[in-house]
């Protein structure tokens, strides 16, 4: 395990991503073929979109726009889960632009650059795609995908000021962060609908396959950034939001790659997930030697899609969202509960949450795979063996609305009429923690209960052991001393409930110390109260807009997705006759980018042109 001392020595995480993708530019460059152009700039374009249609099968317009979105997206996910695990092990940053905070900045940003690239490559490749503006191409996906990252950094001024007007809070899901984590997360199914786009120009080859699966691996990723609190073991929110939000994830997700990718493309994501969140906990637990994120399977899930595509068939894309998203929201958020228990991750009782979750997390799923399925029509279009069935608008606005109250139950954050007598053993900086709630059978149903230690260092979690009638104890010592913060977690239903045990004092926001005391009466209260202390009172306005904000770009989001999907779903499959080697046979082939060519040489006519 490699330890850093401070934030100066982990700058190379930062620029590592960017010194690869410089060095890969050069080596296509030098494998490319510039076929006959004599303009410097357009034959370095030139040269490497050769090459990567060459290794691909895809033209070099998608491959461009993909891959660098591709990196980029990935040193947000990275900047993201490293500013998370950063707050929770040691809390506030002392300076604005830390090396997580650049990542995220530079990942988002990217988006804006890889749509960017997309759009040169395409315009200097002379491909017929998208629409043309001012002389340029413009790919639809292009478009979105820098509409995602335009969105995306325009959260950072925002956040900006809900931190200085409310606090520094350590929530991942306050208004503005929802908004800079949407950005990002939803950037990969851009990314894919921009394969799909350059797909119709093109015939994968083996690389480009495995692209294509990783994508949808990313897609999955992109999905679960919002189950980040979770991950990390510190939820504000009612537990009851993990069944769920697993269950939005596998039938929104797990159905649109599966129609994207066709046969076997749910599974393969699935994989592609597993290894990217792996690599991702390695990252950010092993070489950043922080709290390492937690992650989901999706694998029975995964199945469940794969299974019922495979009987039904996607052709009748309701039916098959509808049964797909019961499968999942069913069979497979089982799938993912047992695996919960039976690895000890997130820190819930399972048990507790799967038949209050079962009803809502079906809704969830269904109404998902709805959306995900009419979203997925764009890569199956009429004649190409994909659905035949358009998926009908009155069953994307109810579906719309359903996930919009599935994700709505949860919310309500309550405090129940529990108190509780708290006694330490301690030995040196940590204790044995013995607790009796009072009423006796308060957390006899608790969906999570335990103590949770965090901003010393780490992120400590000790189950309490029931030990007699409202007597419980801890499974292991808790540290109670430094700048380590201790508390008792309870949360049953719809009551999210908390209890000190050891504050530090924080001159910074004017908090007093909590002591650890031998022993403590207290009753519980809102979490929140103790997990966001540096929250103040501020104006209304900042939040107003902050809301504003985020419903706006909301709106054009899924405005843009729906239009997007639509006008890729309608085009028409390519006529021109498959691509062959070049320098081979005679007469023309068609080759990736959309163009004619002589078989033997090469063509300055084009034929989408």
């Amino acid at each position: 395990m490699i330890a850093f001392a401070g934030w100066g020595t982990d700058w190379p995480f930062v620029a590592a991503p960017f010194i690869f993708y410089f060095f890969t530019v050069f080596w296509l460059l030098c494998m490319g073929d510039h076929e006959g152009e004599t303009n410097p700039i357009r034959m370095f374009f030139r040269r490497i979109s050769t090459a990567m249609e060459d290794v691909t099968g895809y033209p070099g317009w998608a491959m461009a726009g993909a891959l660098s979105g591709l990196l980029v997206l990935a040193v947000a996910a990275l900047g993201l889960y490293w500013d998370v695990a950063y707050h929770i092990d040691f809390g506030r940053d002392n300076q604005l632009m830390t090396p997580s905070h650049t990542m995220i900045l530079l990942g988002l940003g990217g988006m804006i650059y890889s749509a960017v690239i997309a759009v040169i490559f395409a315009t200097n490749d002379r491909t017929q795609v998208g629409f043309g503006f001012a002389g340029m191409r413009i790919p639809w996906s292009a478009l979105m995908l820098a509409v995602l990252g335009i969105g995306g950094v325009a959260a950072f001024p925002l956040d900006n000021l809900w931190h200085e007007t409310y606090g520094i809070d350590v929530t991942l899901w306050s208004p503005t962060h929802l908004q800079l984590v949407a950005g990002g997360g939803l950037g990969p199914i851009a990314v894919l609908l921009m394969l799909l786009e350059g797909r119709s120009q093109a015939s994968p080859r083996a690389l480009g396959r495995i692209i294509e699966a990783t994508t949808g691996g990313a897609v999955l990723v992109g999905l679960s950034t919002f189950q980040g609190e979770f991950d990390f073991g510190v939820p504000q929110f009612q537990a009851l939001y993990l069944p769920v939000l697993f269950a939005v994830v596998m039938g929104f997700g797990l159905v649109l790659v599966r129609m994207a990718l066709g046969r076997g493309g749910a599974i393969t994501s699935v994989v592609a997930f597993l290894v990217l969140r792996i690599s991702l906990a390695l990252l950010v637990g092993g070489a950043l030697n922080h709290t390492t994120p937690r992650f989901p399977l999706y694998l029975v899930g995964a199945v469940c899609v794969e299974v019922v595509a495979y009987v039904l068939g996607t052709e009748r894309t309701l039916r098959f969202a509808l049964v797909a998203g019961a499968a999942a929201g069913t069979i497979g958020l089982a799938g993912e509960m047992v695996f919960v228990d039976v690895s000890g991750w997130f820190d819930v009782d399972p048990t507790a949450l799967l038949l209050p979750a079962l009803v809502i997390s079906l809704v969830a799923a269904m109404a998902a795979a709805v959306l995900g399925a009419g979203l997925g029509r764009a890569w199956r279009p009429p004649g190409d063996g994909g659905s035949s069935t358009p998926m009908p608008l009155a069953a994307l606005v109810v579906a719309g609305l359903a996930a919009i109250v599935a994700l709505a139950l949860p919310l309500p954050r309550n405090v129940g009429k529990v108190d509780a007598v708290i006694r330490l053993e301690p030995a040196g900086d940590l204790a044995k923690v013995a607790v009796d709630v009072t009423p006796a059978d308060a957390a006899d149903d608790a969906t999570a209960f335990g103590v949770m230690s965090w901003q010393g260092g780490g992120r400590v979690w000790a189950d309490l052991e029931k030990a007699g009638p409202g007597h419980w104890v801890t499974t292991k010592a808790v540290p109670i001393t430094g700048s380590w913060k201790s508390m008792v977690s309870l949360q049953r239903a719809d009551e999210v409930m908390a209890a000190p045990i050891y504050l530090p004092a924080d001159a910074e926001i004017g908090a007093s110390a909590v002591p650890a005391l031998p022993e403590r009466s207290t009753p519980f209260v809102r979490n929140t109260e103790i997990l966001l202390r540096e929250a103040k009172d501020g104006p209304g306005w900042p939040a107003l807009l902050a809301y504003a904000g985020v419903a706006l770009v909301a709106a054009v989001w899924i405005g843009l997705f729906a239009f997007t999907g639509r006008r890729l779903a309608g085009a028409e499959p390519p006529t021109a006759t498959p691509p062959v080697d070049r320098g081979s046979g005679a007469g023309t082939a068609f080759v990736p980018g959309g163009r004619l060519e002589p078989a033997g040489g090469y063509s300055r006519s084009w034929a989408n042109r």
